[in-house]
């Protein structure tokens, strides 16, 4: 009895953990110049007037950076530009809020991965219990397709709730909420976040797929290695 309830537990959090920890993965790699110099290096991107495409990448590469570092806000607080600071005092509050919320976000990706390899680790050492990880990881990532699904729909249907009620989520009231001038939505126009999240999606929906197609074969082979 304690056994399957331990087989039981280490399935259902391995299904539950695999779509969070792929959507974390990606969300870690578009959070990288990389995704910046891909993002602005598009022809019909052009940076906003006061911004050469060097200096809109420089800034937004900061930006970039004071999420990922340890750096401290005067990172982006001692940037100048031709009429004084950058970055206004409301601006530099909202990135330590995304920075606490990054945080977090990276903590509960590293917890996942453990949770994940633990849960593995369950499945590997128990007896018969092999095929189990296939037809969980397959169940992980068809719930990660299912979600991919509602989530692009919605994105698609009506971006502009989507990104509204995800900030309303993780920010108190308008502290998120800026003026066309400020530096932020300069660099960062409703365009970018759209490109993000479409991009955000198809990575995990390209793993999701690959994940559950390899789960399926190796079910399969068992399958076929138990029946002769």
């Amino acid at each position: 009895m304690l056994k399957k309830s331990i087989l039981m537990i280490a399935r259902i959090l391995l299904v539950l953990s695999v779509p969070v920890f792929l959507l974390l993965t990606n969300l870690y790699a578009l959070m990288s110049p990389a995704f910046l110099r891909y993002e602005y290096g598009k022809a019909d991107f052009l940076p906003p007037p006061g911004f050469t495409d060097e200096q809109r990448l420089m800034v937004a590469e900061m930006a970039v950076t004071y999420l990922r570092s340890d750096a401290g806000i005067e990172i982006l607080g001692d940037l100048e530009g031709k009429e004084g600071a950058l970055f206004r005092e409301k601006e530099l509050a909202h990135m330590e809020d995304v920075e606490v919320v990054t945080r977090r976000a990276f903590l509960v990706h590293g917890l996942l991965g453990l949770l994940i390899a633990a849960s593995l680790g369950v499945l590997l050492v128990m007896p018969d219990t092999q095929t189990r990880i296939s037809i969980s990881l397959l169940q992980g990532s068809l719930l990660t397709i299912a979600l991919l699904a509602a989530l692009v729909a919605l994105v698609y249907l009506n971006f502009d709730w989507f990104f509204t009620h995800f900030h309303l989520t993780f920010f108190e009231g308008d502290s998120w909420i800026f003026d066309l001038s400020d530096t932020l939505i300069r660099l960062f126009p409703t365009r970018f976040w759209f490109d993000a999240a479409r991009i955000w999606g198809l990575l995990t929906l390209g793993e999701a797929v690959a994940l559950g197609g390899i789960a399926w074969l190796c079910n399969r082979l068992t399958d076929t290695i138990a029946t002769r």
